[in-house]
């Protein structure tokens, strides 16, 4: 996640280290929800600007944009990222929270479950990359039903 964070490009159009991209329009969501695929297995979904989950190849959680804060895994942990800016400096110290974590865990797997739901009722607001990949759909279903069973926070917020 950028340093300076400016309102994102056009994720189907411009995120291309995602090898298959997913967009779709909920009614309930101001913003269209985007998931992609990086070619090594690792994966994202964009709840319009916040919040954003990313996992690693193993599907385990490994960074989150969540109520405006970053946060990255860390030994199983999710820590927030908290810049301090003195002097032209800026220090990034490490927080964690077992009762944020729970939260923002809660509120994952909440969403993840209402996108497998909007995933299988509206096949026709979904826009995938490259275009006749459909399959996409029921693979990131999958994916998100089994991560949803147990999320997991990985030892590392790297890839």
């Amino acid at each position: 996640m950028a340093i300076n964070r400016e309102p994102r490009e056009n994720l189907m159009r411009d995120a291309t280290a995602y090898t298959r991209r997913l967009s779709i329009q909920n009614s309930a969501e101001p913003e269209p929800i985007f998931a992609g695929m990086r070619q090594h297995g690792g994966w994202s979904v964009y709840f319009g600007e916040d919040p954003v989950f990313q996992f690693n190849a193993q599907s385990q959680l490994r960074r989150v944009h969540f109520q405006n804060q970053n946060y990255a895994a860390d030994a199983g942990k999710l820590l927030l990222l908290h810049r301090e800016r003195s002097g032209g400096h800026v220090e990034i110290q490490r927080i964690y929270s077992a009762e944020t974590e729970r939260c923002i865990v809660d509120d994952c797997r909440s969403r993840l479950n209402a996108l497998v739901e909007l995933l299988s009722s509206s096949a026709d607001t979904c826009v995938c990359f490259p275009e006749d990949d459909r399959a996409w759909v029921s693979d990131l279903s999958g994916l998100i039903q089994l991560v949803c069973s147990k999320i997991q926070i990985a030892d590392t917020a790297n890839a």
